[in-house]
């Protein structure tokens, strides 16, 4: 009988590997799954007096998930990064596509053609043809920065409602974890693995990492932990809740920050959200990132410095109709860009246009206007701060730090593209299903199959002749 046992232990045995390969190929293309391979021992033998040990079969002890801890954790610390740098150059590219930078719609070259109108105004100051399209061009620069103020705007508006929405992701993916956690545990207790719940616990915490910065943590008696930045979101089968609202919940306009339920701030290391937050808060000072307020702050410093330099020198000269003192533009203090226009002034009568030096200069006084066309040349225009300097010169120190952040965002994500690529492959080399392997062990299997089903009809053979033969001759 033990030959019988044995053979019969090595048919199940071949048959439960043949399971297993079955299972990986049928997964080969699931997201997230983990080649598994069906690990064989012979069993217990039997102790023969005088003889020896005599061997009794083979047996499966373990369907083992082929995962590397070491290869996970590289895997969810370099996804983060990845993620931050990935929304940063995307959004910075759609900040360089609002400023038009270099196109017939760029900021400069609206600056062209509104001094452009001016200098041939100076050639003939009292031909109305000549001043139609200085206020022409002026006010489709103003449309221009009003426009773009508001393209800002709206983009930083989008930002936080991805904001809103990856946090709402954080937390279900919490929640799916924990109750995986729950299932893992109850399925665990016998000592075995479940396997094909833990694939799916890893690929939501591959998901989870390109959002926030993770850590995970699995103590020995199976409790299953998932830190962000230190502070645990899930402990098992509890989630701690993110949220993303009003620092003053008394004032809903008030900024955003991200918080937990608990009230605690949120400081992320990397990551989509951090990514994000950066691009939403940055404005630049004490050494932050330069995001999308920075570019509101800077527009904002451009529309007030020009808007000021342009009416200081305007308000000197004198119109045709002899007007004095008459603002060429117009802004709301606290909301320079999205405000900025051509005075209503200027608008309504062309004639007070303040051309003239003198109020009894003649109508081919064109003194004032010579000082207004020198303001584009004068260092003087703005200042202060990093962008000191004429008109021009302020525009191309925004545009310059756009293209250094840019260019810093897209060498990042390259980076971490490479690093991320050979990552993968190493967790496919030990956790991908083989296609040409599969199809080897499924042959062989399926002739341990076949030469265990050879043996069980050799003993029948044998236990026949033994039982029903043996004796027979003579009777």
């Amino acid at each position: 009988m033990y030959g019988f046992n044995s053979a019969v232990s090595g048919l199940i045995a071949s048959q439960r590997s043949l399971y297993v390969t079955n299972h990986n190929l049928n997964n080969m293309n699931t997201d997230g799954y983990s080649r598994q391979v069906a690990n064989q021992r012979a069993t217990d033998p039997f102790h023969m007096p005088g003889v020896g040990f005599l061997g009794t079969g083979t047996e499966i002890h373990d369907i083992e998930r082929m995962r590397d801890s070491y290869i996970d954790l590289k895997y969810w610390n370099e996804s983060a990064p990845m993620g931050e740098w990935e929304v940063k150059e995307n959004t910075l590219m759609e900040i360089e596509k609002l400023f038009g930078e270099v196109s017939d719609s760029s900021f400069r070259q609206y600056m062209d053609d509104f001094f452009e109108a001016l200098t041939n105004l100076s050639t003939n100051p009292s031909d109305f043809s000549y001043r139609e399209p200085v206020k022409e061009t002026a006010i489709a620069l103003t449309k221009h920065i009003n426009e773009t103020a508001k393209r800002l705007e709206n983009l930083k508006n989008e930002t936080e409602f991805i904001i809103e929405t990856k946090v709402k992701q954080v937390n279900d993916i919490g929640d799916q974890i924990a109750a995986l956690n729950k299932q893992i545990y109850a399925l665990e207790i016998d000592g075995n693995s479940a396997n094909d719940l833990r694939d799916q616990r890893d690929l939501l915490v591959d998901e989870l990492s390109k959002i926030v910065n993770v850590r995970v943590d699995e103590s020995t008696d199976g409790k299953y932990k998932v830190s962000v930045s230190g502070i645990t979101l899930v402990d098992h089968d509890y989630v701690t809740k993110m949220e993303y609202g009003p620092k003053d919940k008394d004032n809903i306009n008030s900024p955003k920050e991200l918080k937990w339920s608990n009230g605690n701030h949120i400081n992320l290391r990397s990551g989509e959200l951090k990514g994000l937050l950066d691009l939403v808060d940055g404005d630049g000072e004490n050494g932050s990132y330069r995001g999308i307020s920075y570019y509101q702050n800077k527009l904002d410093e451009f529309a007030k410095g020009f808007v000021k330099g342009i009416n200081t020198q305007h308000n000197e000269g004198y119109g045709l109709d002899g007007s004095h003192n008459i603002d060429f533009f117009t802004m709301d203090e606290k909301n320079p860009a999205a405000t900025i226009a051509v005075s209503n002034e200027i608008i309504e009568d062309l004639r007070k246009i303040a051309v003239a030096g003198g109020k009894t200069g003649g109508v081919e006084d064109n003194k004032n206007l010579l000082e207004i066309i020198a303001l584009r040349e004068d260092n003087e225009f703005f200042p202060d701060g990093m962008s000191k300097g004429n008109p021009d010169d302020f525009i191309k120190a925004i545009l310059s730090n756009m293209a250094v952040d840019s260019m810093q965002a897209k060498r990042m994500k390259g980076t971490q593209e490479i690093v991320m690529k050979n990552i993968l492959r190493r967790r496919q080399s030990e956790s991908g299903v083989s296609i040409d392997e599969e199809i080897g062990n499924l042959v062989k299997f399926q002739h341990a199959y076949v030469s265990a089903a050879k043996m069980i009809t050799t003993f029948d053979s044998i236990l026949d002749v033994t039982i029903n033969r043996l004796g027979l001759v003579g009777r």
